[in-house]
């Protein structure tokens, strides 16, 4: 329990409740009584540690409850509320480490949100990642059907793809915030705050009540000059700063990285030096969620005369909103079709695929077994790998690119090539 000004107090739970994954199991049928030890029921453990909570008037004013993404990368989802009226922020997936066979995906426990749905008004996302988005189809169905959503546009458009799949799109609980402006969710006035990210449309939150003051601030790192001209609001945390603040939770993911991150316009202009001096085909693998990085690809292409083939469903998935929101630096209606690679010159071409982290079914990955549809690796090809191996990953990466090695193409890669910075702040940053 943490003192706030004023003598303010906030709660904040760290036990939170099991995430569950989405590996198809029987069911077991629901037994009757307390079960202990291995056998003991979901709906058992989530009541114990409700028991750990406040709940009504008693206790502390301002509480924090940790639903996932404390202390582990992936599922941030977390209830931050006023005496017992909650909003959740953030919705998001944990993807499983190599030694959990059949598992796709690990989420927040959603039978915990079920339990105190009544309580939860409001759904605020802070990015459009899958940590923090993933989960939305197994989160809104455990809340009242009437919690309306909120998200920036470009999260948004996300958002709709993702809950239409679904089948559970209501447009009426879809609303979409503005930076800086002002709005009401739940026990809370809300305010965004422009960050810089990984993705376009990335913010922290300040939340206002009569008890204090809570700034989250997301992911985030501060880029002195992104690509879309959009920086860091270093004014606004001025302002918030004289106004003070009862507490602060910040994205911590690089605090043991000393220094500052780099600049994602440093990747543009080293992603344009190794494309322009490749004589054949270019693959580039890298997050598909960049946006900015995908454009700084695109500039490269223009410079050098070449074509670009996207080879990936995220790919498109990205790029499609963006588009939709006005934020995409490529036209999808100028991107040559994977089927018509083969009528291009090598030399003519830049190929953006998926598989920066060697998923089974990615473009690159697939290609590394001779096994992609879309196109064959071959000895004169240059990989630009444009992302960083995430912890739990290293094996199956390090095995793709052995690979992609025996084929003989040449892979470019490593922190001195410069063709990646990371989103998240480092501690000089902090």
């Amino acid at each position: 329990r943490k003192a706030g000004p004023r003598n303010r107090y906030i709660s904040c739970s760290v036990g939170s409740p099991t995430p569950i994954s989405t590996r198809r199991t029987k069911v077991p049928r629901k037994s009757s009584g307390r079960l202990d030890g291995a056998r003991k029921s979901m709906e058992d453990s989530v009541q114990r540690k409700m028991e750990q909570f406040y709940e009504g008037t008693a206790g502390p004013p301002l509480r924090v409850l940790p639903i996932g993404g404390l202390g582990e990368i992936g599922m941030n989802c977390m209830l931050v509320g006023h005496y017992d009226r909650y909003i959740l922020i953030d919705a998001g997936v944990m993807f499983p480490d190599y030694d959990e066979l059949g598992v796709q995906k690990i989420i927040p426990d959603t039978t915990f949100i079920k339990k105190w749905s009544h309580k939860i008004e409001a759904v605020v996302i802070t990015h459009g990642h899958e940590d923090h988005i993933g989960a939305l189809p197994w989160v809104i169905p455990a809340l009242d059907p009437h919690t309306p959503i909120y998200a920036s546009s470009f999260t948004m458009e996300l958002i709709k793809k993702r809950l239409k799949e679904n089948g559970i799109f209501v447009p009426s609980r879809l609303k979409v915030f503005k930076i800086r402006r002002r709005f009401k969710a739940g026990p809370f006035e809300i305010e965004p705050l422009r960050v810089t990210h990984s993705i376009p449309d990335c913010c922290g939150l300040v939340l206002r009540c009569a008890d204090g003051t809570i700034l989250h601030t997301g992911d985030w790192k501060i880029d002195e000059s992104p690509l879309d001209g959009k920086t860091f609001d270093r004014q606004f945390l001025e302002e918030l700063s004289k106004e003070g603040v009862t507490l602060m939770m910040s994205d911590s993911t690089n605090v043991l990285s000393p220094g500052r991150t780099v600049s994602e316009s440093a990747v543009a202009d080293a992603l344009s030096r190794h494309i322009s001096g490749a004589k054949g085909r270019i693959i580039t693998t890298q997050f598909a969620s960049n946006i900015h990085r995908l454009g700084s690809i695109k500039a490269a292409a223009d410079v050098t005369g070449r074509k670009l083939v996207f080879i990936g469903m995220s790919l498109r998935t990205y790029l499609d909103a963006a588009w939709k929101d006005g934020k995409a630096p490529i036209d999808p209606s100028t991107l040559v079709k994977a089927e018509d690679i083969d009528a291009y010159a090598p030399k003519d071409l830049i190929i953006v695929t998926t598989g920066s982290q060697a998923e089974p079914r990615a473009a690159l990955n697939l290609a590394s077994y001779g096994s992609s549809h879309s196109f064959k690796l071959n000895k004169e090809d240059v990989i630009l790998y444009s992302a960083k191996v995430i912890p739990g990953n290293e094996s199956r990466v390090m095995k793709m690119l052995n690979r992609i090695s025996e084929i003989g193409s040449t892979i470019v890669m490593g922190k001195n090539e410069g063709l990646h910075t990371s989103g998240h702040g480092y501690r000089g940053e902090l």
